[in-house]
């Protein structure tokens, strides 16, 4: 377990009892943080300890905001501007329905164990959250309840034409209990969604998570997490470098020169249609055609980075080991350099 997310927040952050976390720290910005979301003109970030930030100036200043645990959180997701979720360890779902400025724990189960890792929300009402040894959660009340959600995916299997695109004439009637930790839900344009796990293993569900199949993977190691860039086409990257592309929603892939062998945690387009992966060791993968090649940008700190994110004044906020770094940039190639 060598990613930022599940070396950092799983294994090595001590876990503390759940508790309400009124204490507002000078340097929270600088501790451990590992999700983050901008919402119009406000970014949102999660991390160790219960910690939540809000910046209202493109990341150039943070207000930490009282938090209704102390449980490490791993994820955040919002809606709309008003109504956002948060999650990590002890299974903690912290919930608001005005900005992120006021928090209510709606769901906790520390005596499972298990952290949640990734939240999505389909909609306002229906979402879900997966995390370490196959835990699987969804709500259909807009969070107000969470049940667990029995994951048995069927196998996607291949034809005599290779991976059938028909899913009844490509699935195997089998399923199994899962026991992997499933580190990222991600959507595709048009409502497939993904999740990326460890061993290699992949998975997608076509039918807004009702069902789930279990896809062709390229490699035995851990995925932590995909970038969805059209209806068909994507992106998958996790342990050691390893990053394939896909260009029919995960049925098939073909491997991407990262050039890296540090893990690559995160991935996101931005607003001039460039591709930027980040990972450990202070990694950031550049793309100018659609991900079909990288270039190697390593930044001199080599800080390693949970998520990426683009500001709405275009700049870079990098999440991770030392809280929230921001970069100006009028080009990745000028400002980061090699």
């Amino acid at each position: 377990m060598t990613g930022l997310i599940l070396l950092l927040t799983f294994c090595l952050i001590p876990k503390p009892a759940l508790a309400v976390n009124s204490q507002i720290l000078p340097l929270a910005e600088k501790s451990l943080l590992l999700d983050g979301q901008v919402i119009g003109d406000r970014i949102i970030v999660v991390g160790e300890r219960g910690h939540i930030l809000i910046s209202e100036d493109h990341g150039v200043s943070w207000q930490q905001q009282e938090v209704p645990t102390q449980a490490n959180l791993t994820s955040v997701f919002f809606v709309d501007p008003a109504n956002g979720w948060a999650a990590g360890h002890d299974s903690v779902i912290l919930q608001t329905s005005d900005g992120g400025r006021h928090w209510q724990q709606v769901y906790a189960d520390p005596e499972d164990e298990r952290p949640i890792l990734d939240l999505w929300f389909r909609d306002i009402t229906h979402g879900y959250a997966v995390g370490a040894y196959g835990l699987f959660l969804f709500t259909e009340d807009g969070g107000g309840s969470w049940q667990p959600f029995d994951f048995n995916p069927a196998t996607l299997m291949a034809n005599g034409d290779g991976v059938g695109e028909d899913r009844d004439d490509g699935l195997e009637e089998e399923s199994w209990g899962i026991d992997f930790h499933l580190n990222q839900l991600a959507a595709t344009p048009n409502g497939r969604i993904l999740i990326t796990a460890e061993a290699g293993n992949l998975y997608r569900s076509d039918d807004a998570c009702r069902s789930w199949l279990s896809l062709p993977s390229p490699y035995e190691g851990s995925f932590y997490g995909s970038l969805p860039l059209s209806q068909t086409s994507l992106l998958a990257f996790g342990l050691r470098g390893h990053l394939f592309r896909s260009e029919d929603t995960g049925n098939s892939w073909l491997p991407v020169a990262s050039g890296t062998q540090a893990t690559l945690n995160d991935g996101i387009r931005l607003h001039d249609g460039r591709i930027v992966l980040v990972g450990l060791a202070g990694t950031l993968l550049v793309s100018n055609d659609e991900g079909i090649s990288f270039t190697l940008h390593s930044q001199s700190d080599r800080t390693g980075v949970a998520k990426v994110l683009q500001a709405n004044d275009k700049s870079l906020i990098l999440i991770g080991e030392q809280g929230v770094k921001r970069l100006k940039l009028l080009s990745i190639e000028e400002e980061v350099g090699q």
